[in-house]
């Protein structure tokens, strides 16, 4: 079962919008050394949002945390 969704204070470097816990696991796991959102990530990789999240899914083996 995902965790639920924490919100950090701190923000995107691109968009400006507040990160969250699973923004900082798909950064994580694609070794980004700063704060970027999933939005950001998937427009950096050319994919939308739906297709990040299952890449990560079965690249990774991580899921969106609950409540995203």
């Amino acid at each position: 079962m995902a965790d639920k969704v924490k919100w950090y204070d701190a923000e995107c470097e691109y968009c400006g919008e507040r990160v969250n816990s699973w923004d900082r696991r798909c950064a994580k796991a694609l070794a980004f050394d700063f704060e970027i959102c999933e939005r950001c990530i998937a427009e950096e990789y050319g994919m939308d949002v739906d297709y990040l999240r299952d890449r990560m899914a079965v690249r990774f083996g991580v899921h969106p945390c609950e409540g995203i």
